[in-house]
């Protein structure tokens, strides 16, 4: 497995361990509580992780993108996430659509992970655009351990 790859899951791993760990330390009626109307609660905030998770990998794929607007698409995201409820259903979908990401992981060589993908803010190897998603994950599990904080939890999870 090239070395690129084995970072990107490595680094993945770490992040949804995190997210999850946290999700499954949430006390149940803190799991749809969210600090303010625009803020997503810890449930939406692993839903949304999971499926940006999906939809990166899949652009990475080389699937279109849909054609909207950042504030489009995170109204349709935001729709999307409040589906869900539980934290079984987050941790559902963040594990079978990590597990997506991962085998398509598998399947990359040194040649493509040497290619230039285009992505919507411009041009990048695949070997760096393939750690977007635990990137995007990290901004998401710290939005998760701050929102535990707001209610009196200071427990670190890592």
């Amino acid at each position: 497995m090239p070395e690129a790859v084995e970072q990107a899951k490595a680094e993945y791993t770490r992040v949804t361990s995190r997210i999850t760990k946290g999700l499954k330390a949430t006390p149940e009626d803190k799991l749809n509580w969210a600090p303010s109307d625009t803020a997503r609660t810890p449930v939406q905030l692993a839903a949304h992780a999971a499926m940006a998770t999906e939809g990166i990998a899949g652009m990475l794929q080389g699937k279109s993108r849909p054609s909207m607007s950042i504030e489009e698409m995170d109204r349709a995201m935001r729709a999307a996430e409040k589906e869900f409820t539980s934290a079984e259903q987050a941790l559902g979908l963040l594990e079978s659509t990590s597990a997506a990401y991962f085998a398509w992981l598998d399947t990359l060589t040194d040649e493509q992970l040497a290619t230039i993908v285009e992505l919507p803010f411009g041009p990048m190897p695949l070997a760096v655009a393939i750690t977007i998603p635990a990137d995007h994950a990290r901004q998401h599990a710290s939005q998760l351990e701050y929102v535990q904080t707001i209610y009196g939890d200071y427990e670190w999870r890592f």
